[in-house]
């Protein structure tokens, strides 16, 4: 008797393979179970509602273009998610992409602040949360993806490590070290949770 988790593979692997002799249907389906999922992840990543969308497009294409290559070594979705951070770090290395994250992120907040009427106090929360924000998404990208999946995706250790072809004990340090900088950040910044 299978258990639930197998069933959830074995369905994949049969519509990878409806997929390989060409029945466009069975990607449908794998774009429908993964795309909110994927969406997610990336908006957790990237903190940015469009480039998470886009990003979320381009990883479906290239699993379009490279479903033969899945081996099946990890699930479906671990070995999606690896081309969707793929793909985030490239855009990532181009400052522009840089610096229009960081404006999105503010401008989401702004307007999410604006949708209240906030007393000061509601104001300074506001300015501590863009700060640490931002003070991520320019953190070292290993670090970054490490502290988001914990932090923003609720990943356990060993899920990340999967996620990142990375032993548990470096995932571990990693998270380590993001939380240690994300704290001396706030002191230095005087922002206290």
């Amino acid at each position: 008797m299978h258990k639930p988790m197998e069933q959830y593979k074995d369905m994949d692997a049969q519509l990878i393979d409806e997929f390989g002799r060409g029945n466009e249907a069975a990607f449908d389906i794998l774009f429908t179970k993964y795309n909110n999922k994927l969406y997610a992840s990336l908006l957790a990543f990237t903190k940015s509602k469009e480039l998470a969308e886009d990003l979320t497009q381009q990883t479906f294409i290239r699993v379009w273009k490279k479903i033969e290559t899945f081996r099946g070594e990890s699930s479906l979705f671990t070995w999606m998610y690896r081309i969707a951070i793929n793909l985030a770090k490239n855009e990532f290395n181009s400052k522009e992409t840089r610096k229009q994250v960081l404006t999105d992120v503010i401008e989401d907040n702004h307007e999410f602040a604006s949708s209240i009427s906030s007393p000061e106090s509601m104001a300074i929360e506001k300015e501590s949360m863009d700060a640490v924000i931002s003070f991520i998404s320019s953190m070292q990208s290993d670090l970054k993806e490490a502290i988001s999946l914990r932090e923003f995706d609720g990943k356990s250790y060993e899920e990340i490590a999967q996620i990142t072809s990375s032993p548990v004990g470096t995932v571990r340090s990693r998270i380590f070290r993001a939380r240690e900088e994300i704290l001396k950040f706030m002191k230095e910044e005087e922002i206290y949770g």
